[in-house]
């Protein structure tokens, strides 16, 4: 019901624009033909549409006609008087009286004194100053023309008419001699009056009521004019504002009409041109040449209406698409392979075909040879359709490679699919089949690492709290006095491995967070040169012992990064372990620091002490040691750790292999120097939004406040590396740990049952300062 009511809509809104158009021309044909009359008789139109007959250049042509008619009577002239004898048949639509003052003759229907009256003004004394006469208009009556020898006065509705006016109508009747003054008879008086409602004269033939019956149906078809000109403006205005529903019965239209071939719709249009030429040429009958002539017209708008709708389809829909359509079904069937093959050799046979049937209407005769050409065009356009369509698979292919190798870098996005016709469409389906099977093992993929992260982090805090315990009673026993050598070493050995549980847990605990993407971090403006240096210092007694030869190269100029200190020192600090224990004997490990306009660059090379095996994105997984050889130290998460902090602080973490070298290269974002601090200020609050904001604020407290950042360059020297004016670096932060985990600092230590929970919540508030951080 409500899609019959919409399409009822429709179609009344293009029948408003069907009639609005029809009589829009009908109107615009009338006002053409009629332009020159309408433009000479515009005076009496208007006195029509006011219904003022008397204002009319037909009333005025016959008023001043009988006028003449008169003065020729009066004067002397006697064979008038049979014509003024016609003037009886006007019965009482007019009323006239002429005299000559100096004959003494005079005619009319009415007496002198009804109807004139004598005006003067005289002076006191009695001197006549001016004198004449006064027309007094019966009941009735409207209008007079009153000539009193001299001068011509008329009078219309009550209102002095100007009849010397050039715009009067007066000037171009019997009246005009009179009017310029070239004709004078001072001796004649001449009255003529109309009634104001003309009537039928039962007795005679009235010419004046045949002027009124004339303008009267003037009128009315002034008023239809008018009224139509209304319609249509009603009519086109409601098809301009419904102009959207409109279009929908285009549609409609171009959808019936799009069903027709194109070389159908043409043959149709070239015979309605000439039937229309035919018809103008030889048909006399101008209402029929212009009824086809409207029905061509809208045979043309359907085909306007067409084109627009269907756009290419209004020309690709013809008996040759319609072929190809039948052949492309049959192709269907075959592999795409043969497919292609079969094309080719069907594009041939066809245009043979062409080619043959063109050159036998050609040499048919001067009558046949324009069917030539349909059959060449034919050809042409068969050509061009496969051009399209070769045109069309090989940018699908390059899609489709694109596709794949898009698919190959990780990007799997939504493609758009291609057109039902294409002949690599299922190519395509298939494809997006296996994307979606690979999109979903992805995801499942992260699902399992993220509850794999959870069950870490899980982990990681239920073993905190026993662990800090351990390593609290063992710090105990270790102080006990009276040992065995034997228990000493057990101990010793204890807590070596329980500190070691300990890192690894922390490290596991960070790692788990950095993944998931819950770690909070200080973004703040640092200067990535001092910090570097900062964490060479801090490591310096390690460097030495180590025997290995640092080459640093540190810009002097601050190089401004934003980043978070406390995470990228561990950075820092797990990638030069990572050079300590894994490089050759006295061998060198380079440490340089470049800068250009918009990146700074940090790499660290080293030789490696063992056969490297191994790619690069291998080494950066959880768990992953570079020599397998080893078991007694490291848990093979320092380069996870590192990698991770790298990103979430905003930088890039590469590793190169070349043979025995071993290359991490770290990239950041540079700041201009002149950046302040209100971009940190603001945003640091929101450091503090996580669920571990007060721990790493007070970390950061510490980094920030505590460490000393050392200054100086960096020399080189056959043992190690020394910094020129470096101060003492506080003690790193396991010991504070240390000396908390302490049941000697502890309330009741000295009961294991009472101090495990004061043990687990200190190890609580300092989880994270477990970490070896400046």
């Amino acid at each position: 019901m409500v899609t019959r009511s919409k399409k009822s809509r429709a179609f009344l809104a293009w029948l408003c624009f069907f009639l609005g158009v029809n009589l829009f021309i009908a109107l615009a044909v009338v006002g053409l033909a009629a332009a020159e009359d309408i433009v000479s008789h515009f005076d009496d139109i208007m006195a029509i549409i006011r219904w003022d007959i008397k204002d009319t250049s037909r009333f005025k042509e016959d008023i001043s006609e009988r006028f003449e008619h008169l003065m020729r009577v009066v004067t002397g002239t006697d064979y008038m008087e049979s014509y003024v004898s016609t003037f009886r048949d006007e019965g009482e639509n007019l009323l006239y009286y002429a005299e000559n003052l100096i004959t003494g003759k005079k005619i009319g229907n009415v007496d002198k004194e009804a109807v004139l009256a004598r005006e003067s003004a005289t002076t006191l004394d009695g001197t006549v100053l001016q004198a004449g006469d006064k027309v007094i208009l019966p009941q009735g009556y409207d209008y007079y023309l009153y000539y009193n020898g001299t001068s011509v006065m008329a009078q219309n509705r009550n209102r002095p008419v100007n009849v010397y006016s050039e715009r009067s109508g007066y000037q171009d009747t019997w009246l005009g001699g009179y009017l310029k003054k070239g004709i004078q008879h001072p001796e004649i008086r001449i009255l003529l009056m109309v009634r104001k409602d003309i009537a039928e004269n039962p007795y005679g033939i009235s010419s004046l009521y045949r002027i009124w019956q004339r303008y009267a149906e003037a009128r009315w078809l002034c008023f239809g004019f008018i009224g139509a000109i209304v319609l249509d403006f009603v009519l086109m205005l409601i098809a301009l504002l419904k102009r959207r529903t409109k279009r929908e019965f285009d549609e409609t239209l171009a959808r019936i009409s799009g069903r027709v071939w194109f070389e159908v719709k043409a043959i149709l249009s070239l015979l309605v041109l000439l039937f229309l030429y035919q018809l103008w040429e030889n048909t006399g009958d101008t209402f029929l040449s212009c009824m086809f002539s409207l029905c061509g017209l809208w045979w043309f708008y359907i085909m306007l209406v067409d084109w627009r709708v269907n756009r290419k389809r209004f020309f690709t829909h013809n008996s040759i698409t319609w072929l190809v359509g039948v052949y492309r079904r049959f192709e269907s069937r075959k592999p795409f392979q043969k497919a292609l093959l079969w094309r080719i050799h069907a594009l041939v046979a066809a245009e043979v075909v062409l080619v043959f049937l063109a050159f036998c209407f050609a040499v048919a005769g001067n009558r046949a040879a324009p069917i030539a050409m349909f059959f060449v065009a034919a050809g042409f356009f068969l050509l061009y359709l496969y051009l399209k369509n070769y045109r069309q698979t090989v940018d699908e292919l390059g899609l489709l490679v694109d596709r794949i190798a898009d698919m190959k870098n990780g990007k799997y996005e939504t493609a758009s699919s291609l057109s039902p016709n294409s002949d690599l469409r299922m190519a395509w389906e298939n494809l997006t089949h296996i994307q979606n099977g690979i999109q979903k093992a992805v995801e499942e993929k992260l699902k399992s690492e993220r509850m794999k992260m959870e069950l870490i982090t899980n982990v990681s805090h239920d073993l905190k709290t026993p662990l800090t315990s351990i390593i609290s009673y063992t710090d105990l026993i270790a102080r006990e006095e009276g040992l065995p050598d034997t228990v000493k070493d057990y101990v010793r050995i204890l807590a070596q491995k329980a500190d070691r549980l300990k890192t690894l847990i922390q490290d596991l605990f960070e790692l788990s967070r950095a993944a998931s993407g819950n770690m909070v971090l200080n973004m703040e403006r640092l200067d990535l040169g001092r910090l570097l240096e900062q964490t060479l210092a801090d490591m310096n007694e390690e460097i030495e012992e180590s025997g290995l030869i640092f080459k640093v190269k540190i810009p002097d100029a601050p190089v401004y990064v934003l980043s978070d200190g406390r995470r990228l020192y561990r950075v820092f600090q797990n990638l030069i372990s990572n050079a300590l224990k894994y490089s050759m004997d006295r061998s060198r490990v380079y440490v340089d620091l470049t800068v250009d306009q918009h990146k700074a660059k940090v790499e660290i090379k080293n030789i490696a002490n063992y056969e490297m095996n191994f790619d690069a994105d291998e080494i950066v997984e959880r768990f992953v040691r570079g020599d397998k050889a080893r078991s007694t130290e490291g848990s093979g998460l320092g380069l996870a750790i590192a990698s991770s902090f790298t990103h979430a602080c905003g930088g890039s973490f590469d590793i190169s292999i070349d043979g025995d070298l071993f290359k991490v290269t770290l990239v950041f974002s540079r700041l201009d120097d002149d950046i302040g601090d209100r971009t940190m200020e603001e945003e640091a609050p929101d450091s503090d939004a996580g669920g571990y904001g007060e721990e790493t604020a007070q970390s950061l407290d510490e980094a920030d406040g505590d460490t000393p950042l050392l200054q100086g360059e960096s020399e080189v020297q056959e043992s190690g590396v020394s910094y020129e004016d470096a101060e003492d670096v506080e003690e790193s932060p396991m010991t504070e740990d240390a000396c908390e985990d302490s049941p000697e600092n502890s309330e009741g230590a000295s009961r294991p049952d009472d101090g495990g929970d004061t043990l687990e919540e200190n190890e609580g508030r300092n989880s994270e300062d477990a970490a070896t951080t400046p």
